[in-house]
């Protein structure tokens, strides 16, 4: 595995970016994917749980409207029924 980025290269004849500003774009980086896996994660949440008000069968109101989140796969359960049944 070549680990040129990391310890500066194996060529030394250029120069090029320091260790610190390296390390320093790796984490910017790192953070900002977090960051927009997190904010993808959220619009996605609640697009799933407005879909269930969306789809909702006629003659349903918003209140009697449930949502339960699931883990796998993500998202939310809906109930329709004002005693909580599907």
């Amino acid at each position: 595995m070549n680990h040129s980025w990391a310890d500066g290269g194996y060529d030394e004849r250029r120069p090029g970016p320091s260790r610190g500003a390296r390390v320093a774009l790796t984490a910017l980086i790192v953070l900002s994917t977090g960051l927009g896996a997190a904010w993808y994660a959220k619009v996605g949440m609640d697009q799933s749980r407005l879909a269930c008000y969306q789809d909702r069968p006629p003659g349903v109101s918003t209140e009697d409207v449930t949502t339960t989140f699931r883990w796998l796969p993500p998202g939310y359960d809906c109930s329709y029924a004002p005693d909580g049944t599907v």
